[in-house]
């Protein structure tokens, strides 16, 4: 897998294995693009929180946005990755928003008196103090547990023991004792300040990009995820939340369900308006003859190839581009179109253009790839329709109304079709998913998992 999406043969990773960067994450947002498709959703922003890292991507129109940049092994300041701190790497990266909040972020109180959660992580090893497995420090998943969001007996289907009493005084006497506040409240705080950091993520990706984060739909996945999806969803007034089925291994799916590609690069300084349209096709030629030399070797029929060309641009003086479309066969007319599609781009990601500028070309790239057959995502689901009916209850604190009696459903147990109104939990083998008081779930025909929110309706 690459780090701008896509499988790539062997032989090509090791050419270039800086390629595989980020290859986790970024088959995430894969299959999410595939879940938008199948579900018939456009506009997505694709959210994924794991025990030491939430990320955040947004997919429009079924396109996936990209990076020609990424920086690894960077260090966080909590709420965003800090410019500087890694290894910068230039080849097309899943454009990622990644902040250091994840389930095993760590809760504590500076010495000014506030609550603080991460950067610090208790990782897998110790983990969280409710693993029972030394640690001793406070974490998000600790609060979940305290507030009656995940349950002591049933993760990973009751494999995983779960101590409830050293989670509750591991955040009594280190966070609600300073703070002068009880266990509930000081959980609720954790929790509460860990999604205002994967709000931040989620902002960066749409806010930040020139996006209106209310026209998307929040697609959420990794094993933290769903619990924290909804709050994160009314923080930015986004009124659909979508869970895929086995949220947990979502970006696995994308492993498998992703086509065969291959980005190519040119380095093309040259000013716009002083460019022979015949030199940038020459140019565009011989990238596509070393992408049809690679595709040739996938056993994929040539009319399952796509070539799409682009080109990173930018005003002169300029320190940033931005990455435009060109059209694969490059004429005079098509060419003449080329500053106005950039004006209109710099206007959409940051709010101006100056027309008078000159723009100047820097990079021409070259994306190549063959399609697969189609991954069709659903989720099994029994038939004996009295199984929706088998649930249990238990205290689950909300911010809204405290402490409240709240239904717990198995996921394998809902039927398609099946309606859910909040406040609930729905807990599978490898995620919970809560579902906040106001808010509606629906299991639809593919086993996905659509939130509504009312107040947004």
């Amino acid at each position: 897998m690459g780090s701008g999406g896509g499988l790539f043969e062997i032989e090509e990773s090791l050419k270039m294995p800086a390629m595989a960067a980020e290859s986790g994450p970024a088959a995430g947002v894969i299959a999410a693009a595939l879940a938008g498709k199948q579900i018939n959703r456009s506009k997505l922003l694709s959210f994924d929180m794991g025990g030491t890292t939430a990320k955040a991507s947004l997919i429009q129109d079924g396109i996936i946005e990209t990076t020609p940049e990424y920086e690894v092994g960077g260090e966080g300041s909590g709420s965003r990755w800090l410019h500087g701190t890694g290894h910068p790497i230039r080849v097309p990266v899943i454009d990622l928003a990644e902040v250091s909040a994840g389930g095993g972020s760590i809760a504590w109180v500076d010495p000014a008196g506030s609550l603080r959660v991460g950067p610090k992580s208790a990782g897998a090893v110790p983990g969280p103090v409710c693993y029972d497995r030394g640690g001793s420090e406070p974490t998000v998943t600790d609060a979940n547990l305290i507030l009656g969001r995940l349950d002591s007996t049933t993760l990973l289907g009751g494999d995983l023991l779960i101590d409830f009493s050293k989670a509750e005084q591991a955040i009594k006497e280190k966070i609600a004792d300073p703070l002068d506040v009880s266990i509930e409240q000081a959980a609720s705080s954790i929790i509460q300040i860990v999604n205002n950091s994967m709000s931040e993520a989620l902002r960066i990706v749409s806010v930040e990009r020139g996006h209106d984060a209310r026209e998307f739909a929040l697609i959420c996945f990794g094993g933290a995820g769903p619990l924290h999806a909804a709050a994160l969803a009314e923080e930015l007034q986004i009124k659909e939340v979508i869970v895929p089925p086995i949220p947990g291994a979502f970006s696995a799916l994308g492993l498998i369900g992703s086509d065969i590609s291959r980005d190519y690069g040119k380095t093309f300084f040259s000013i716009l308006d002083e460019t022979e349209p015949n030199t940038l096709e020459a140019s565009y030629i011989e990238l596509e003859k070393s992408a049809r030399e690679m595709l040739s070797k996938t056993n994929v029929p040539e009319e399952n190839w796509i070539l799409r060309r682009s080109m990173d641009v930018r005003y002169v003086r300029q320190a940033y581009e931005l990455n435009v479309d060109v059209s694969n066969s490059i004429t005079s007319q098509n060419f003449s179109a080329l500053p106005e599609l950039f004006h209109e781009k710099h206007a959409t990601t940051y709010g101006h253009a100056n027309k008078e500028e000159r723009i100047q070309i820097v990079t021409l790239r070259l994306s190549a790839k063959a399609k697969l057959p189609e991954l069709k995502i659903q989720q099994s689901t029994k038939t004996d329709l009295a199984d929706t009916t088998k649930k249990r209850f238990r205290e689950v604190w909300f911010e809204k109304t405290g402490k409240i009696t709240t239904a717990v459903f198995d996921r394998a147990n809902i039927q398609l079709g099946t309606t859910i109104e909040g406040p609930a939990i729905v807990e599978s083998l490898e995620s919970t998913l809560v579902i906040p008081p106001d808010w509606t779930a629906l299991m639809d025909t593919n086993g996905f998992i659509i939130l509504s929110f009312a107040r947004f309706n």
